[in-house]
């Protein structure tokens, strides 16, 4: 569709053929040829990057169809010789090279070549690729450009509840406001397809890397009730590899990517959860960090962060630094109390209980499972960034 005169296109797409049935494909080994249909995972399917009226076609692998040297061929690069100028004929593309030639196909070979002139072998239709119910395209546009995005119903009840299961057998949360189990990819097959996840690996090896690896796999328990009534201060956090970075931090905004499942839903009564985008300080370079932030920097970021809810069996996709805290409304309980005690003693009213009765007695409750929502976060890394060790521990 075009929108204020320029060529709008889904940003991972199968080429076919408008007139012969076959699709243009850039094999992983950065071949180049042609199928009579495209496989189910996905990874026959494109990533389109336009630049005005130009697009370049990159493979799940990272080739780039080319035409360096006249020839169909596909490099690791884009440049000139890796951009297409788009003419749109309806709903219908075709592909005009920097040479001037167009891109073609055939059925016999050479399969994929260029031509002189668009004639209907030069026409091609372009499918969206559509996977867990959504548009893929669509979701790595989202994330491209604002950084994350809710993806609901990824996960149904029945493995949820095998999820849930498989943590409590693993082990017992100990006391405190939060219970975190790493190296979950380890731990089970579930697991372990969980953090290779067809949806994830498309977007992330898309947006991230074809040769991303995944840093850590860890579950994490919030007792909401701890945190309102135990803790006092709000805390936050980034993950690897910016939370162990120095001053003055990762000049490089977007190395990793990362996925929250949330295996219980979080909703305004259980949820103690908070995000926001890490801000960028010089430029465009280089994200600001919590542990690297003054008390006044860190309340500034803060007052941008969004609560967060979400359905279980959603997933929240970030790529680069978020700023997480699973404790806000830290000793939001005792404030409450103090108001109302305040009202109560300026209305005349009286206390039905001491202040020592009633510590003794929050103290003494036991965890609420309906106040104890679990999520579970993969962190996928660039190649060359060391990953957090993966094996299983309790904290």
């Amino acid at each position: 569709m075009s929108r204020r005169g320029q060529i709008s296109i889904d940003r991972i797409v199968a080429l076919r053929s408008s007139i012969l049935p076959i699709y243009v494909l850039i094999r992983p080994d950065g071949s180049v040829g042609t199928a009579d249909e495209v496989a189910e995972d996905g990874n026959d399917f494109l990533t389109t990057r336009m630049s005005g009226d130009q697009i370049a076609f990159q493979n799940i692998t990272g080739y780039y169809l080319s035409v360096e040297g006249g020839q169909i061929c596909t490099r690791r690069y884009c440049s000139a010789n890796e951009r297409f100028t788009v003419e749109k004929q309806d709903t219908q593309y075709a592909f005009r090279a920097r040479n001037g030639k167009y891109l073609s196909v055939s059925d016999r070979a050479p399969f994929v070549a260029l031509v002189d002139t668009a004639g209907e072998t030069e026409i091609f239709q372009l499918f969206s690729l559509m996977m867990c119910g959504v548009n893929v395209g669509q979701q790595l546009d989202i994330i491209d450009r604002t950084g994350c995005v809710i993806i609901d119903n990824l996960l149904d009840s029945e493995q949820l509840d095998a999820m849930k299961s498989r943590l409590a057998e693993e082990a017992q949360p100990t006391p405190g406001h939060e219970f975190r189990l790493r190296g979950l990819a380890d731990i089970s097959q579930g697991f372990g397809d969980l953090s290779n996840h067809p949806l994830v690996m498309q977007l992330a090896r898309r947006l991230l890397s074809p040769s991303l690896q995944l840093s850590l796999m860890e579950s994490c328990r919030t007792d909401v009730d701890h945190v309102r009534k135990e803790l006092e201060v709000t805390t936050w956090h980034v993950v690897h590899p910016y939370a162990a970075a120095e001053f003055p931090g990762v000049v490089d905004p977007r190395i990793n990517f990362t996925v929250t499942w949330f295996v219980d839903g979080l909703e305004r009564e259980n949820s103690t959860w908070a995000y926001v985008k890490a801000p960028l300080a010089d430029g465009v370079c280089l994200p600001q960090l919590p542990h690297l932030s003054s008390p006044e920097e860190l309340e500034a970021v803060a007052r941008s962060a969004k609560p967060l809810f979400a359905k279980p069996g959603s997933a929240l996709f970030c790529i680069g630094p978020y700023w997480m805290s699973n404790n806000v409304g830290a000793a939001s309980f005792w404030k409450d109390y103090d108001a109302q005690t305040r009202y109560k003693h300026l209305s005349g009213q009286k206390e039905q209980q001491s202040f020592r009765a009633l510590t003794d007695e929050q103290r003494a409750a036991q965890p609420r499972e309906e106040l104890c929502p679990t999520v579970i976060q993969a962190t996928y890394l660039r190649e060359f960034i060391s990953p957090v060790d993966t094996a299983p521990q309790r904290q």
